[in-house]
């Protein structure tokens, strides 16, 4: 079984010179990207492959994460996925590497809420800055990702994972 986690970058600030593609997170959405990061970690499920788009605040948010769970994975940046709709973000996922068993793919709404709807039950949750969701897949290879091939385990907000990071062991 493959488990596909699907991020939306945490906070951005409203504007910058650089235009939507260049925003960069906020202060917050950096201490959301890390307990993001930390919270897959804690939970042993660091990602094989993270897939990202282009944009600075989606960068920047797979970065920090990436680096606060310690995770392998290189994060690889992909323009398409700046604002893609469902189509062009499971075409991107399809294309992950044969043996990535758990897939981080980071971009934007709304496509991600209705790409997580097209492959599970169809209902699209509300997804917020920094929220990640886990579609456990009834798949063998990334190729056969399609509508209703997964189940949505869970969708963790930004407060659920600073929660869950803050939790003593035990």
């Amino acid at each position: 079984m493959k488990a596909l986690y699907i991020v939306r970058h945490a906070e951005a600030a409203y504007s910058s010179g650089s235009g939507d593609h260049g925003r960069p997170l906020t202060p917050r959405g950096e201490l959301c990207a890390r307990a993001l990061g930390a919270m897959l970690a804690r939970l042993a499920q660091q990602p094989h492959q993270v897939l990202c788009s282009d944009s600075v605040r989606a960068r920047r948010t797979a970065e920090v994460a990436r680096s606060d769970g310690e995770w392998n994975a290189p994060v690889e940046l992909d323009p398409l996925l700046y604002l893609a709709p469902p189509e062009i973000l499971t075409a991107a996922a399809r294309r992950a590497h044969p043996e990535t068993e758990r897939l981080v793919v980071v971009a934007h709404q709304p496509g991600l809420s209705d790409w997580v709807g097209r492959l599970t039950s169809g209902a699209q949750p509300a997804f917020g800055p920094a929220a990640v969701a886990r579609v456990d897949l009834e798949i063998s290879s990334w190729r056969d990702l399609g509508p209703r091939t997964g189940t949505l385990r869970w969708l963790v907000g930004p407060g659920e994972a600073h929660a869950f990071v803050e939790r003593p062991e035990g």
